[in-house]
């Protein structure tokens, strides 16, 4: 429990009036506004700045600064695809804001208030100090508030961690990201906007926990592991060319540019917030808000679905399909007394909702004494009437001593397992004692309701068996009820049942392993459940749209609410689905599947440079040679075989099961083709360079041009099985990396390869020798072999580097 404030703006406002038009402009004017963060987290000066100011980009301006210093204009050229890449990122991110921003204002969170005698609904960042509040169940706390009528239930475990109830009457305070979990009150702001407590409170205690990507923690290996080589291997490199090779200041710094240019995976992090965002986008038109980036990953690798059955396999509507009479007295009758009791609750849930479409309200106001509000955790609701006694509607297992439940087992059973919800509907003379129900209580009738399954439901649950996800169904209800839904949605094993009720947290973990449905759960047990999934080596995924569905969700690796549900459900949430459409998760599932498998192919691309650049530097290095490339003889892999492939290929339908380690996977598929690369550029340098006594272009050549079609070979195994989109991709880098090398060989150092050809700068470039050319054939027809003999290298090579990414990483 959190701490009460020493100081507080109560004006104890009047309780049928509350505030007047005129002292809300007033507290308007003086700034007493609950002004929230909603929408994009991101502003637009912080998209452009986090897209511009990197640490590579810091790099790829020294190198042009450098470049340009030292007069070779044409090898800053590299450069403005970076800026184009890094322009279609901020459009893309600012064009996503804008969507989010847009539907976060249509769906808003709002609260009731009492204004000039009236109560209305305004938006929560339209609250002002001392508007008069209107809690109910379900709703979150939008400000710091007091009670000032009517008695509530409240979670602070958004903000404390602490998961027990919390009751809240006359003159308590309320905290502003805290729920209310049963009950109704009137309730006075006090402090609003930065002034709350949630404001105080590190980002971790606010509303949801972010999810645990493997991606992203991937390309943190990746970009840690690149950052503590690039800057002193740039630095040794260009001490041995300007002073042990003795080079000129132009050459060094042409050739150290294209080591680290080549290092640089220049638009891999672009293009992977490019994938997501795309993914964001496509989803918020399908009516699904995702609220945290790399959620849609993290659904598309879950292996195990828990769901909640109410809202979720259900449509949350209930029907009172029968009563069963237990003690034939008419003064108790049901007809006679629920009326009343509906009267009096101030929380009319589904359950209150299907009741009173039977038994309607009572004509009369009823004399109530006591009320106790329904709350997951007691399950019952009850009314302390007048002369009359206690009268309690909820779990008969729950709510019945042990010799009272038994005598009516079998029929709370026998109903159960036809999957009716049951309820009892019980009496006692003596009175609700503290909040706490009276002894003597004894079952009149039994209310049998019914839930009607989602339509959608079956075809979904369809989809995510075939997919080999689990499915457990984590419910309050009778776990015979809920066996039965299940049975009826298609879940398998649903007669693998349980009833966590009176079971201790370590029977609870047990269970996980052994059922499928887990009926009589609390908030805490299904939060027990996740934690006890997740133990087990499962990426767990939960969906739910009730405040008893809260800890789960926020313990989940991926967290889906309905957007008919709770605020406070919405709130905790990483996706909400905005139509409550549970037909729409195999389409998230398929936007995760996109993003990751889209991401894990262009990132082996992008290593592959980054792995041969790397390694070839340090060959170079060792063996005291002139390192072979220059920017601009890097530009053809950059862009045509990388760059632009790797744009369109990131946005493209994939819908692949995710399989295996995301970087285990890229590593297999990027060290073939960079370790091939290097070794044809070693043999040219080591063994023809010397033994023929090669000129600097007759090596360029050689080099560039078998580095180039090694790089179009590796593309091809990439986009293997090839569809139209690919097709095409393939046959315009072809194209065009074979007419850039043709038409435009002086742009690479290169010799003509076709007859004499006038560079830029009006010199004549010859074709190579004979000799020369019968090596360039040979490393052409040998690319593919290259990489084929790698790929087939024993599986220790690539777990070597994993680990020594993720030693180098500080993991």
């Amino acid at each position: 429990m959190v701490e009460r404030p020493e100081n507080d703006n109560l004006i104890n406002v009047d309780l049928k009036t509350g505030l007047t038009t005129e002292e809300v402009s007033l507290r308007k004017d003086a700034g007493q506004v609950n002004k929230v963060s909603r929408g994009s987290s991101k502003t637009y000066t912080r998209i452009i700045f986090s897209n511009i100011f990197t640490f590579f980009n810091a790099i790829i301006a020294t190198l042009v600064f450098l470049l340009i210093y030292v007069k070779v204009y044409m090898d800053i050229l590299f450069a403005g695809v970076i800026v184009i890449n890094t322009l279609i990122g901020i459009i893309q991110e600012i064009k996503a804001k804008r969507t989010i921003d847009k539907l976060s204002l249509l769906t808003s969170p709002v609260c009731n208030v009492i204004r000039d005698s009236e109560e209305r609904e305004i938006k929560v960042n339209e609250i002002v100090i001392n508007d008069l509040l209107l809690l109910n169940t379900g709703r979150q706390i939008s400000a710091d508030a007091i009670v000032r009528e009517g008695l509530i239930e409240v979670d602070e475990a958004l903000l404390t961690g602490e998961s027990d109830l919390i009751v809240k009457k006359e003159g308590d305070y309320l905290y502003s990201g805290s729920y209310v979990a049963s009950g109704a009150c009137k309730a006075e702001v006090i402090r609003v906007g930065k002034d709350a407590y949630i404001e105080s409170l590190t980002s971790k205690a606010k509303k949801y926990r972010k999810p645990n990507s493997e991606l992203m923690n991937s390309l943190k290996y990746i970009l840690r592991t690149i950052t503590l080589f690039i800057i002193p291997i740039g630095i040794l490199l260009f001490n041995m060319h300007y002073t042990t090779l003795g080079e000129s200041l132009q050459t060094s710094i042409r050739n150290t540019a294209g080591a680290l240019v080549g290092t640089i995976p220049s638009g891999l992090f672009l293009l992977t917030s490019v994938a997501l965002v795309f993914g964001i986008v496509r989803l918020l038109k399908k009516n699904t808000l995702v609220q945290e980036l790399y959620c849609i990953e993290m659904l598309a690798r879950v292996d195990t679905l828990c769901l909640d059955k109410t809202g979720t396999i259900t449509d949350g509507s209930m029907e009172v399909r029968g009563i069963i009479d237990i003690e034939n007295n008419h003064e108790l009758a049901p007809k006679i007394i629920v009326p009343q009791m509906m009267s009096a609750f101030t929380d009319h849930n589904q359950t209150n909702r299907a009741l009173i479409e039977k038994f309607g309200f009572a004509l009369d106001d009823p004399e109530v004494v006591e009320v106790i509000n329904f709350s997951s955790v007691n399950r019952y609701s009850a009314v302390e009437l007048n002369g009359l006694g206690t009268f309690l509607i909820g779990s008969p297992e729950t709510s019945l001593v042990k010799t009272e439940y038994s005598r009516i087992k079998t029929r709370v059973n026998k109903y159960a397992e036809q999957g009716l919800r049951v309820l009892v509907f019980a009496h006692s003379p003596n009175p609700i004692n503290n909040g706490k129900i009276p002894a003597g209580l004894k079952p009149i009738s039994l209310f049998l309701l019914e839930d009607k399954i989602r339509d959608d439901a079956p075809a979904t649950i369809e989809y995510f068996k075939a997919q080999g996800v689990d499915l457990k169904v984590i419910s309050g209800d009778n776990p015979l009820t809920v066996s039965n839904i299940a049975k009826r949605a298609g879940i398998n094993d649903a007669d693998k049942y349980i009833s966590l009720e009176g079971l201790t947290n370590s029977e609870v973990v047990d269970a996980a392993s052994k059922y499928q449905i887990f009926g009589r759960a609390n908030p805490e047990q299904k939060e027990i459940l996740i934690k006890a999934f997740k133990t087990q080596g499962r990426t767990v995924a939960m969906v739910g749209d009730g405040v008893n569905d809260i800890l789960a969700l926020r313990e989940a690796d991926a967290s889906i609410a309905m957007a008919a549900g709770s605020e406070a459900a919405r709130n905790a949430s990483h996706i909400v689905m905005l139509d409550s459409n549970f037909s729409t998760m195999p389409k998230v599932v398929n936007e995760g599947r996109r993003v990751i498998n889209n991401v894990q192919m262009v990132t082996s691309l992008f290593l592959t440079k980054t792995i041969f650049s790397i390694l070839l530097t340090l060959i170079v290095l060792f063996a005291q040679i002139k390192y072979p490339f220059t920017t601009r003889q890097l530009f053809l892999i950059n862009n045509a075989v990388i760059g632009v492939p790797s744009l369109i290929l990131s946005l493209q339908p994939n819908f692949d099961i995710v399989k295996g380690n995301f970087l285990s996977n890229v590593l297999k598929r990027a060290f073939p083709g960079a370790l091939a690369i290097v070794a044809q550029v070693c043999i040219i340098l080591m063994v023809f360079k010397t033994r023929m006594n090669l000129t600097d272009i007759e090596t360029s050549t050689l080099v560039v041009v078998s580095a180039t079609f090694t790089g179009v070979v590796i593309l091809y195994r990439q986009l293997k099985p090839f569809n139209i989109v690919r097709g095409i991709i393939f046959t315009c880098t072809i194209i065009f990396s074979a007419a850039a090398l043709i038409f435009v060989p002086g742009f690479f150092d290169i010799n003509a390869l076709l007859p004499a050809y006038i560079s830029f700068e009006g010199a004549i470039i010859s074709r190579p020798s004979f000799d020369v050319t019968i090596v360039l054939f040979l490393m052409l027809f040998s690319s593919h072999l290259f990489v084929e003999f790698f790929d087939k290298t024993p599986g220790i090579i690539n777990r070597s580097v994993r680990w020594f990414f993720k030693r180098l990483s500080g993991v």
